[in-house]
């Protein structure tokens, strides 16, 4: 049951507003685009799923592609946002992530799908933003740390098979600083956030202070 609601794009984002809070990923991710005011964003969105960031960044962005291997939600977003690029490609084809270098992508996102990969997709993926070496990254993922009981809950929702602790995230995404918030969702909830080129940290500090003003 679970996984038929959450293969369905319209059903997953309604799951998705339930259990966030009003300030999430989201906010925070047009607050860095804001702030950094990026120029000339050629966006590579793996594992796009519905595009939801589009919502929040469209505006800052000059070509986007978004790829993923579920035809639902590629339909879904090419009828939504018709003047983006959309591919469906299996991440665990070697072949298929190579295809993606003519993009030449100058900002990497990657939201909420290396929990659903294991560790040689990842490394695939990781090997494959090594080759721009100056384009911006930036990926989110759950932590499987998290000692709530309805944390667990929303984790074995989630369906990704490769939910990581902290630290085995750590040793996976070797190329990238990190860090760790926990207040995205109505219930305390532990992403990890991985990113390059750009200084994160200091970013989500201005943009929890903004909150108070």
């Amino acid at each position: 049951m679970i996984n038929f609601l959450l293969k369905n794009p319209s059903l997953y984002r309604l799951y998705q507003k339930t259990v966030r809070s009003k300030y999430d990923e989201y906010d925070f991710i047009k607050f860095i685009f804001k702030q950094k005011d990026f120029k000339n964003i050629r966006m590579l969105d793996i594992c796009c799923g519905d595009s939801y960031i589009l919502e929040y960044v469209k505006e800052f962005i000059d070509d986007y592609l978004g790829v993923d291997n579920n035809d639902k939600y590629l339909k879904q977003c090419m009828k939504k946002w018709s003047s983006f690029n959309f591919l469906n490609i299996d991440l665990n084809d070697k072949k298929n992530i190579n295809d993606l270098l003519d993009f030449k992508p100058n900002f990497i996102f990657v939201n909420g799908a290396i929990h659903h990969l294991d560790d040689e997709s990842v490394s695939r993926i990781n090997n494959f933003v090594a080759e721009f070496e100056k384009s911006l990254f930036l990926s989110v993922d759950p932590i499987s740390d998290n000692n709530k009981i309805l944390n667990k809950l929303m984790i074995m929702f989630d369906r990704g098979k490769y939910i990581r602790t902290r630290k085995e995230y750590e040793n996976l995404m070797t190329n990238y600083n990190n860090f760790i918030v926990d207040d995205f969702y109505k219930m305390s909830f532990k992403n990890i956030f991985h990113y390059r080129n750009f200084n994160l940290n200091d970013l989500y500090k201005d943009w929890k202070a903004s909150l108070e003003i």
